[in-house]
């Protein structure tokens, strides 16, 4: 009987010192899981940049524009608040001589009105016409920052008909200054695209930001030109 005791005990401890070695390996390999999933949010940052927090999205904006050094660029669906918050920037950086190309999407294209419905439709159909008017106030935009920059530099304004997910600022490209500004616009119905993420690609990383601006300028070279 004392057999089948000491037996059952040893059974029992063997169990209780399995299940402890099974836990212990667990958790070791949760931790594990936890340090490769951590590495690939690192490895993404590097790919496609630092997240911004919402409110710092206009001071870094304002930071980027402001030690721009020759030109900005800017591809987006209208960029109306690009322009609202930072017109004397832009127009300053005119007035040292620098350049702007401004490439925003097409309002007669059928990207642009589907745009519109996805933005803006209601239950009823309607749309409210707001993608519309930033579009014009955005020309408008244009226009006052090549008025008030005394006839220095330039502003150069064309309409692309591109699919768009998301809107580019890129300064100063093609030199050691070069830094990417990228707006992710959300998939969500009835969200305007500037509440998506944001995120900065530095001017340390220059080959991440090398596919954007080539990008951009196949768009650029394919655009239509605006009068302004």
């Amino acid at each position: 009987m004392l057999e089948w005791i000491g037996l059952a005990a040893g059974i029992g401890f063997g169990i209780m010192g399995l299940a402890a070695y099974i836990k212990t390996n667990l958790e070791g390999r949760q931790r594990e899981q936890e340090l490769l999933d951590r590495i690939e949010q690192l490895h993404d940052t590097i790919r496609r940049g630092q997240l911004l927090e919402f409110e710092k999205i206009v001071p870094e904006q304002k930071r980027l524009i402001r030690d721009a050094q020759r030109s900005i660029w800017i591809f987006s669906i209208n960029s109306l608040g690009l322009f609202h918050e930072h017109r004397e920037d832009m127009i300053s950086l005119l007035k040292k001589g620098g350049s702007m190309r401004v490439l925003l999407l097409d309002p007669a294209s059928e990207v642009f009105k589907n745009r519109e419905r996805k933005e803006e439709e209601e239950i009823n159909g309607q749309i409210s016409g707001r993608l519309r008017a930033e579009y014009m106030a955005s020309v408008a935009y244009c226009k006052d920052i090549i008025n008030f920059s005394e006839g220095k530099g330039s502003l150069e304004l064309r309409l692309h008909k591109e699919d768009i997910n998301e809107v580019l600022l890129i300064i100063d490209p093609g030199t050691g200054n070069t830094t990417l500004h990228i707006n992710e616009y959300s998939p969500e119905r009835h969200t305007r695209g500037y509440t998506g993420k944001h995120r900065i690609i530095p001017r340390e990383q220059p080959d991440l930001i090398k596919p954007y601006i080539q990008r951009y300028e196949n768009l650029w070279n394919n655009a239509r030109r605006v009068d302004l």
